[in-house]
């Protein structure tokens, strides 16, 4: 038995490599790091009846790659335009899930643009998010969005982890 246990010792010496190794090696590195830079997306949205648009770009940094649920800490930016000439604004409308204490509640974030043609451009950050989805609408002018946007319609997924 102690032959063989040695055996197999020496064996594991001789075909694993020492850490050493592993370290000049770039595609085993970038293997082995915590984060993961997912590339930027790009959207374009309408409203309905085309009143308002949003387009922009969100990338995401996934901090924990290989979990039964990854998340990652994203960063969105675009314009929202209102294209109508009356009262109305146009809304941009995000939904973000994300990882809080092993529950996935959500957060809105929401932009608003009143000025007929002339974009409005937002940008934010947020971390351990799991989905992003985005809505667009063109309603009066509220401190708030309306109950009708936020749950009226489909919601378009922009980015997700899940």
């Amino acid at each position: 038995m102690r032959l063989l246990g040695g055996l197999v010792a020496a064996l594991a010496l001789v075909l694993i490599p020492s850490a050493p190794a592993f370290a000049d090696d770039p595609s085993v590195a970038s293997k082995t790091e915590l984060t993961h830079q997912a590339p930027a997306k790009k959207f374009t949205r309408y409203s309905p009846a085309k009143k308002a648009y949003t387009s922009g770009s969100v990338s995401g940094v996934i901090t924990n790659p290989g979990a039964v649920i990854e998340d990652a800490n994203i960063q969105v930016s675009g314009k929202i335009s209102d294209l109508t000439k009356g009262s109305a604004c146009g809304y941009a409308v995000f939904r973000i899930t994300y990882q809080k204490g092993g529950q996935q509640p959500f957060t809105h974030k929401t932009y608003r643009d009143c000025t007929y043609k002339t974009p409005a451009s937002y940008s934010f950050t947020y971390k351990h998010a799991t989905l992003v989805e985005l809505k667009v609408c063109s309603e009066a002018k509220h401190a708030k969005v309306s109950v009708q946007c936020l749950y009226g319609g489909a919601w378009k997924v922009v980015y997700a982890t899940i």
